[in-house]
């Protein structure tokens, strides 16, 4: 005899048995769903034509594991941003002081030329004090403007030129603080950029730093300036120390050192310079003193470094500025 189930009993069983169907009916649509947006992806990136991203996504755990690239990828740009802190900003000042925004000297020929000749006399001056050699007639890389004004198309790339050319100079001047172990003369030999070639032969254009691809540039603007310098590794090392943490963007692509002596002293010339009078000078009464000079500073032979640099100015600008608005809203 089968047992008998009362009208509430087949009322719950009829029940359970909806529910059940039901929540089997939305697994196999949302397996079907997740099914076509995985398809769908899959056809996405064949269409991007990138098979890896198509093969990661045909697996059952690609999504996943894009998921948990993307959140890396997150943790990355503000672990980035954390360190880089507010330099995009500061970058962005130190370009808008490059360029001269707001100074008529730097819209204006003649008073550009009065602004040139103000800095030359500044820096010349300044070098004695510094220790720091440089010719008469070192006009940072703008000879081509001591007899004449620019015009008025060639003024805001020379004002970019000058006021770089200034912030380089002023910085082998802080460079030449540096305690050396050995006090090495310095000079500086040449400073060349952009505005050094305005106007000038295929000779001369020869000797200005590699340019860049014609290719357009996927990021900020490059200004590329090259210089020679000699003196010690110290003032070398502090130059382009200073260089990379400066509030100004400057990047230091090639660095090319060369020693003033190519080879070692023979033990001859070493010998004399322990036997010449230079090495033990006389003191009161003919007696003779040992040298202050120690042993390394005479086998080494007082040279110093000729490094020449290739550098280049970030032109930084706010990436904001200047972007089209977004479609229903007004700029």
């Amino acid at each position: 005899m089968k047992p008998s189930l009362n009208p509430q009993q087949m009322a719950g069983l009829g029940g359970g048995l909806v529910g059940l169907g039901g929540v089997i009916a939305l697994a196999w649509l949302g397996l079907s769903g997740l099914g076509e947006r995985q398809t769908e992806a899959q056809a996405l990136a064949e269409r991007m034509g990138d098979p890896a991203l198509a093969a990661l996504l045909s697996e059952s755990e690609g999504l996943k594991k894009v998921a948990r690239d993307i959140s890396e990828i997150q943790k990355l740009e503000v672990e980035l941003q954390k360190v880089v802190g507010s330099d995009p900003a500061r970058w962005d000042a130190a370009t808008r002081q490059a360029i001269g925004e707001g100074k008529d000297w730097a819209q204006d020929p003649g008073k550009w030329k009065d602004q040139l000749i103000s800095v030359v006399s500044q820096i010349q001056k300044a070098a004695p004090e510094a220790h720091l050699k440089m010719s008469p007639d070192f006009y940072l890389g703008l000879d081509s403007f001591r007899q004449r004004s620019p015009t008025s198309t060639e003024v805001p790339p020379l004002a970019l030129h000058l006021s770089v050319a200034q912030r380089l100079m002023e910085k082998l001047f802080e460079a030449r603080k540096v305690r050396e172990q050995y006090v090495t003369p310095c000079e500086i030999k040449s400073l060349t950029g952009p505005g050094s070639f305005l106007e000038k032969s295929a000779e001369t254009v020869a000797g200005m730093p590699p340019a860049r691809s014609a290719a357009p540039a996927a990021g900020p603007e490059r200004k590329s300036f090259r210089m020679e310098i000699q003196c010690s590794p110290e003032v070398l090392c502090e130059y382009v120390r200073l260089l990379s943490s400066d509030e100004w963007l400057f990047l230091v692509n090639d660095l090319a050192v060369t020693n003033q002596k190519q080879e070692f002293s023979s033990r001859s010339e070493i010998a004399k310079k322990f036997t010449t009078p230079e090495a033990f000078p006389s003191a009161g009464g003919g007696e003779k003193k040992p040298a202050k000079k120690k042993l390394l500073e005479i086998l080494a032979g007082d040279e110093s470094l000729v490094a020449q640099l290739d550098i280049d100015f970030v032109v930084w600008k706010n990436q904001e500025e200047g972007a089209p608005a977004k479609p229903g809203k007004t700029p």
